[in-house]
């Protein structure tokens, strides 16, 4: 409870407080009723928004989007009574006014400010209390109308540091019909990325290693770096360039791995609706397993799934060519698939040129073949009437190819390219000359009035002499076998009558081996059954066939929710390999990041049983999985995935960064525990959290989750947005304090009560934590340790406060501190 004198002075300054009149105010002391009436300092509150000249280092928000924390001197204005923030020219370019209205506005003094206000309706006002300058601009002034735009000045490269991202899957498994006794078979897989940031250049390296039997679908000990390079983003073009071990990202020809350098324009910089897509990776496992998807060697991908259906779509959009899949079960069998990955269609604005240029030699990896120096080069440009033309070439001592195509927009019938690729290889193992062609269509669209999604739909035709540049420098006991025919693409969308049915479709042949095909079908629908709602049903079915096998697989679930994050199942699977299983199970989760399942049931007649539990933390999640089929096999896995971030603010550890990708550090002052939103990220005890796979080039609200904040702890700008580039270590600070309050009686060095109305201030955060009330005696709010606690008292003159109360006292007295010069 407090005191009836500092109540009743509370109750003046708020009397004071509501004047908002541009002119100055002379206030009549003598209406106060305080007993020291001369001891008054009420400067502050004479002017409307008067702020005493000097630099304040202040929260900068712009039309309610954070801008970042600066120091922004107040000076002097023309009048008496007045000052104005200076604002620098830097800072003000950020904004993304339109060039004509940034570049009439006045420089003021001496060329250091920019006078924002010659703008009509621009406010600029300075919150003391949040140490937050709030600008508010109307929207006619901006170069774009889009209030979520965020400029290329603004776009942040981030800090310098190193990072670790590690994904680690142990599995041991024990097979009792082999036919040989028990067979016994542990492994080991790890996979991931380690890099350096410098400036805006990044510095990764993709590792994988593993050891035992099954590992990546192998059973050999190694470690070994598919990528070791560099790269940056020239955000003024709206391109990458990289240096060092790599693969052709190519939207035309065929993917291989090389040592060069390339630049090329990037999708990401561009609008969401101009960018590619991930491909959607689906299938069956009848047992737990362990899904793998590899490029020409090269692990991009690795996760441990449940028995049932899957659909995996973590894959990275930037990735273009056939991809393979490998779904290695618990039960010792392997599925095998290809799935195709490609922008569609490779279309460009009008006067949009988009471009890649690559030079280097290509990498051989253990097997014959020439490394001759090569370049390649494509481009797209966009004409009128929504046509794109495009095309490309990959040129290398005794081999060219061409590619030329054409693009068109088709408005509400979809998205239409044909190209057409030929080649001439002198091959090296006979000198023999091999000219041919290959014949590309790609079509894409979305069907509104249908609600159907035509994802991708794509066939190439080539020649048996057509020659990929692979082909040209590989295995010549491979050249047949690698010999394409013909390749069909497709992915098709639809809901129907409440149902939700995904379709997929994919065809390989060659000219002397056998074709490979997989196509498949989903199925989704929720219903309710009386008093039982929103029950899930699911079927799946697959189909492949090619030169690694054949198989089915079908899947059919049905799920009802129990309530409070628990969910009944029961499926019925079917698969070539692994029989027909029926299983029933518990799985449920809670808001910490812990879930887990349970299931029974029988696996072609033999009682079955699988347990699993997942916990994501602010620094790691990790995984464990348990089945068993009686007198068939057992099985146990563990999964660890996670990251650590190192900078000149020490080594941070968090659970979700992936392949060296964007991450945003965040600072809370030393404040532990502060929860952030969509995450399950929390600051640690030094007060800093990682917030991981932050999309690069988009615009990223990083946000305190209040609903979770400690009631000690307060947070005054909870909210703040900025954009990354790509594979940044981007840093924002939050202004963090935690719970220390305290009701003190302020005196001068001779014992004089301070004068009331001044202002306590944290010199280090700029924010105003008080002012002095009747008798000196002043309510101070969210005290941080270390703190600098100012009074500023009239004419600009400042004390600092000596010792403070670590609590508020039971009997509401203030304590005495003492306000040194």
């Amino acid at each position: 409870m407090l005191p009836t004198y500092l109540k009743k002075s509370v109750l003046c300054m708020s009397t004071l407080l509501v004047s908002t009149h541009a002119f100055a105010t002379v206030f009549n002391s003598d209406f106060l009723s305080v007993d020291d009436a001369k001891n008054l300092d009420l400067t502050q509150f004479a002017h409307a928004d008067y702020t005493m000249p000097g630099d304040y280092l202040l929260d900068i928000q712009v039309n309610d989007q954070y801008f970042g924390r600066q120091s922004i001197r107040f000076i002097e204005g023309t009048e008496p009574g007045t000052s104005h923030a200076c604002l620098p020219e830097q800072l003000v370019k950020g904004f993304g006014l339109k060039p004509a209205v940034f570049k009439t506005l006045p420089r003021t003094d001496e060329g250091l400010c920019v006078d924002l206000e010659k703008i009509d309706g621009v406010t600029i006002r300075y919150e003391k209390s949040s140490a937050r300058l709030k600008i508010n601009i109307p929207q006619a002034a901006f170069e774009y109308d889009d209030p979520n735009y965020i400029p290329r000045e603004r776009w942040s490269d981030g800090i310098d540091g190193a990072m670790l991202d590690y994904h680690v899957i142990g599995n041991t498994t024990r097979q009792y019909n082999t036919g040989y006794g028990p067979q016994q078979n542990n492994w080991l897989q790890a996979y991931g990325t380690v890099g350096a940031n410098a400036g805006a250049w990044r510095f990764r390296g993709d590792y994988q290693a593993n050891t035992g039997g099954g590992g990546f679908g192998g059973s050999n000990n190694n470690l070994q770096f598919n990528r070791l390079y560099a790269y940056r983003a020239l955000t003024g073009i709206r391109s990458t360039v990289s240096l060092g071990n790599n693969y052709l990202n190519s939207d035309i020809f065929d993917t291989f791995a090389y040592t060069g350098a390339s630049i090329q324009s990037d999708d990401r910089m561009l609008p969401p609706a101009m960018r590619g897509y991930a491909p959607l990776i689906t299938g069956v496992a009848h047992t737990n397993a362990t899904v793998t998807v590899s490029q020409q060697g090269r692990v991009l991908y690795s996760r441990r799934v449940s028995a049932g259906a899957f659909a995996l779509q973590d894959v990275t959009a930037n990735v273009q060519g056939s991809l393979d899949v490998t779904v290695q079960e618990e039960d010792g069998s392997v599925q095998k698939f290809t799935v195709t990955s490609a922008s569609v269609p490779f279309l460009a604005r009008e006067g949009q040129l988009r471009y890649k240029f690559s030079v280097g030699q290509p990498r051989l990896f253990g097997s014959p073949g020439i490394t001759p120096w090569f370049g390649a080069a494509e481009a797209a440009y966009g004409l009128p009437k929504d046509v794109t033309i495009y095309g490309g070439t990959i040129d290398a001592t005794n081999y060219t190819a061409a590619a030329l195509g054409i693009g068109k927009d088709l408005g509400s019938i979809g998205a239409v390219s044909v190209d057409v690729t030929t080649s001439n290889a002198r091959l090296w193992w006979n000198g023999q000359r091999m000219s041919g062609q290959s014949y590309r269509f790609n079509y894409s669209k979305h069907f509104d009035s249908l609600d159907t999604d035509l994802r991708f739909f794509g066939y190439r035709f080539s020649d048996r002499t057509y020659t990929t540049f692979p082909q040209f420098i590989g295995d010549a006991t491979s050249y047949g076998q690698n010999g394409s025919r013909q390749r069909l693409s497709m992915t098709l969308a639809k809901r129907l009558f409440g149902v939700s049915t995904f379709l997929s479709y994919d065809h390989s042949s060659y000219w002397d081996r056998e074709s490979d095909d997989r196509y498949g079908i989903s199925l989704a629908r929720t219903v309710s059954f009386a008093k039982v709602k929103n029950v899930n049903l699911n079927f799946s079915a697959f189909r492949t066939q090619g030169i690694s096998g054949s198989g089915n697989q079908i899947f059919l679930s049905a799920s009802i929710p129990l309530g409070g994050r628990q969910t009944v199942s029961t499926s019925v699977s079917s698969s070539s390999a692994g029989g027909i299983g029926v299983s029933t199970g518990v799985s449920g989760s809670d808001a910490d990041g812990f879930s887990y399942s349970v299931f029974g049931g029988a696996q072609d007649g033999r009682p079955m049983f699988n347990a699993n539990a997942r916990k994501m933390t602010s620094a790691y999640q990790v995984s464990m999985q348990a089945s068993t089929v009686i007198n068939t096999y057992t099985a146990a896995s563990l999964e660890l995935d996670g990251s650590f971030v190192a900078t000149k603010h020490g080594v941070a550890a968090h659970s979700n960064g992936n392949s060296g990708d964007t991450r945003l550090l965040v600072s809370t002052d030393g404040v532990s525990d502060v929860p952030l939103t969509g995450t399950q990220a929390k600051t640690n005890r030094a007060g800093y959290a990682v917030i991981g796979a932050v999309s690069p080039f988009d615009t990223f609200n990083a946000q305190v989750n209040t609903n979770k904040l400690a009631l000690d702890t307060q947070v005054t700008n909870p909210v703040q947005r900025l954009v990354l580039t790509d594979g940044a270590i981007g840093y924002v600070h939050f202004d963090a304090a935690r719970g220390r309050n305290a009701l003190v009686e302020l005196n001068d060095a001779d014992g004089k009560a301070m004068p009331f109305g001044a202002s306590v201030m944290d010199r280090k955060t700029g924010r105003e934590i008080g002012i002095v009330g009747e008798h000196g005696v002043t309510y101070l709010s969210q005290i941080q340790t270390g703190s600098d606690l100012v009074v500023e008292v009239s004419e600009g003159k400042q004390c600092r406060l000596g010792a403070l109360p670590d609590s508020l006292p039971s009997d509401g007295s203030a304590t005495p501190v003492t306000c040194s010069p």
